[in-house]
């Protein structure tokens, strides 16, 4: 599991554009293949840094959107 979320980042690191926006602005999110966890992330254009802002399971819960 560990290798497939290293994998999945290093993914981004070569192509940060590569994961879907999010309604929040500057949010990226990516899937890991083999085990779905979700990564979310942001692009620091500033100091060009790929910025994980969490990991996540899909079973997992999610905070309401409106909080």
């Amino acid at each position: 599991m560990r290798a497939s979320i290293l994998q999945s980042l290093e993914r981004l690191l070569e192509f940060p554009r590569m994961g879907r926006r999010q309604t929040t602005p500057g949010v990226r999110k990516f899937v890991a293949r083999r085990y779905e966890y979700v990564i979310y992330y942001a692009i620091d254009v500033a100091v060009d840094e790929l910025v994980v802002l969490s990991i996540r399971h899909p079973a997992q819960r999610r905070p309401p959107s409106d909080a």
